[in-house]
């Protein structure tokens, strides 16, 4: 995994991963908050570029940079918890460049956002969640025009992750 600190406009700098800087025939997933350690045989199979930063802070106009400075033009996104409500505000401000969004047990996004959302978006929430609860993507679900919901009754706030496999599958079917 390549490592480098990209400094932003307002003199901060933001850590950010590669795992295959340069490498336009594979599909770059852009992760917020989502471990990527066990998918590495998945993302390898499903030929994905990792690429992520750190996520505290971050906004929508610091991931624009972060994909600038990659070389990348389209481009999904998975993000969990705040992650997940990153991953939807940047696929409002960036509009078609964002190809896919998954999120995993997201916090809620500002209202206003969702109508500029026109890409496919999976919304995987766990129902024993007790720190964001799966009314959350509900919600999103019925204000989002091209969402998917998938419920997973005993899956919490974290064990929800486990359902990143088949949602990087998801979004293979979903982009280019």
């Amino acid at each position: 995994m390549f490592e480098t600190d990209l400094r932003l406009q307002c003199g901060r700098a933001l850590r950010v991963y590669d795992s295959a800087p340069g490498d336009d025939a594979r599909l770059p997933v852009v992760t917020l908050g989502v471990p990527t350690d066990d998918l590495h045989d998945v993302g390898e199979w499903l030929g994905i570029r990792w690429i992520s930063c750190d996520v505290p802070a971050t906004t929508a106009a610091d991931l624009t940079v972060v994909v600038d400075a990659a070389g990348v033009e389209g481009f999904a996104l998975m993000g969990h918890a705040d992650g997940g409500a990153l991953a939807l505000r940047t696929a409002a401000l960036l509009g078609d460049r964002v190809e896919a969004v998954v999120t995993f047990a997201s916090a809620l996004p500002a209202d206003f956002i969702l109508v500029a959302i026109q890409t496919p978006v999976l919304l995987c929430h766990g129902l024993a969640d007790d720190v964001s609860p799966a009314e959350n993507s509900l919600w999103l679900a019925s204000r989002l025009e091209l969402a998917t919901l998938d419920l997973h009754p005993g899956a919490d706030h974290h064990s929800i992750l486990a359902q990143a496999e088949p949602a990087l599958e998801w979004i293979r079917d979903h982009t280019g």
